[in-house]
């Protein structure tokens, strides 16, 4: 896991993501052995992020439940930072 939030951190530092919102879908939450939301915080060091928001929706890629969910939230945050904008 650790591995993985390093790889996370090298991405957002890339300039051209620069206050893009974070989605990540965690699948197959519904498994025993899955980590749960607040593991998959810790894990990946998202709180140590400020410069953008993120969230992260459990999914069943099987199923699609939450899929939309997830699809409405950068909606909903693109819209906040285009209004942003738009006011400057």
């Amino acid at each position: 896991m650790d591995e993985c939030g390093l790889e996370l951190q090298r991405l957002l530092d890339e300039d051209k993501l620069i206050g893009v919102p974070l989605l990540i879908y965690a699948n197959k939450t519904d498994l025993i052995n899955s980590l749960n939301v607040s593991e998959l915080t810790a894990g990946l060091n998202l709180h140590s992020i400020r410069d953008r928001p993120w969230l992260i929706v459990p999914v069943s890629a099987k199923t699609g439940e939450n899929l939309q969910q997830g699809i409405e939230y950068l909606i909903h945050e693109f819209d906040k930072q285009k209004k942003v904008r738009s006011t400057k």
